[in-house]
């Protein structure tokens, strides 16, 4: 949907893109008193697949109540959410945190068996610089390959271990959470998650349009070796991350960012050591990739 003004249950907002490949900013748009998802809401959503809903005053309940307007909540497998609100999880990152939460490039929960279909993100405190966000579409990373590599990629399947301990310095993923400031929410139901395995190639369930389904949480292709896959792994995590294919979303005191998990990568960029950061954080529950 091209740039300009539209209306959303006699609400007047406008659309403006952040880059050529994906990404736009919202603006005069009041999300804490919609009662629905319009068409053209849902539209603007699958066209730019990352929006940056600015001016926004949400608590909790009101967060969590805009994020059901886009489908059935998808609870984090690994921590708990807020005791008045448990399906908004808080995202915390102390001046002393050793590392950022998200700092790979990842699409959420690609560890799951229905990776979520959307993540909704809302700033509560901001560092006074930096924290920005970067999102890659990976279905111009997709199309921009050649007819031959699409080809040989058709077949191939992405093998995605939660338990894997061969990238998060010898921990599975909830051991890596447990060794910073976000161990307090740990629920611990998942010490044995089971492994999932999607498409390389993802069809997006709305748009028909194909993507490459890859991101850090992928650690092989399925029926082959970690030595096998990585040369090709590696290309492919490099490709998606070419200025071309990317935006990147600057935070503002009451910007709400939600992107579509299943043609987007993300990445949190880690440039405010020392600052702290506190953001909300709902995703909606998605389906089987195909």
């Amino acid at each position: 949907m091209p740039e300009g003004v539209s209306k959303v249950k006699s609400q007047e907002f406008s659309v403006a893109p952040m880059a050529g490949a994906l990404g736009a900013e919202v603006h005069g748009l009041d999300a804490s008193v919609l009662t629905g998802l319009s068409a053209e809401l849902n539209d603007v959503f699958l066209e730019h697949k990352v929006l940056a809903i600015r001016g926004q005053d949400l608590n909790p309940a009101s967060f969590l109540a805009f994020s059901k307007l886009w489908g059935d909540i998808h609870f984090y497998p690994y921590m708990t959410g807020l005791p008045e609100e448990p399906e908004v999880f808080e995202i915390r990152t102390a001046p002393d945190a050793k590392r950022v939460f998200g700092n790979r490039w990842h699409s959420d929960q690609m560890y799951d068996a229905h990776p979520c279909k959307a993540t909704l993100l809302y700033a509560q405190e901001l560092p006074p610089v930096g924290g920005d966000t970067v999102f890659t579409d990976l279905e111009a990373s997709y199309e921009a390959l050649s007819e031959g590599m699409k080809a040989m990629l058709a077949g191939l399947r992405i093998h995605c271990d939660p338990g894997d301990k061969t990238r998060y310095g010898g921990k599975t993923r909830a051991e890596w959470y447990a060794g910073d400031d976000m161990a307090v929410k740990l629920n611990g139901k998942d010490a044995a998650p089971p492994v999932a395995i999607h498409p390389l190639v993802r069809t997006h369930p709305e748009t028909g349009r194909k993507c490459l389904f890859v991101g850090d949480q992928v650690q092989r292709f399925d029926g082959l070796t970690l030595e096998e896959s990585a040369p090709l792994l590696s290309y492919l995590m490099t490709h998606i991350q070419r200025p071309e294919f990317t935006c990147r979303v600057r935070w503002e005191p009451g910007t709400l960012v939600m992107w579509d998990n299943r043609c987007t990568c993300h990445y949190a960029v880690a440039d405010y050591v020392g600052q702290f950061r506190r953001m909300h954080r709902v995703t909606i529950a998605g389906d089987t990739p195909y």
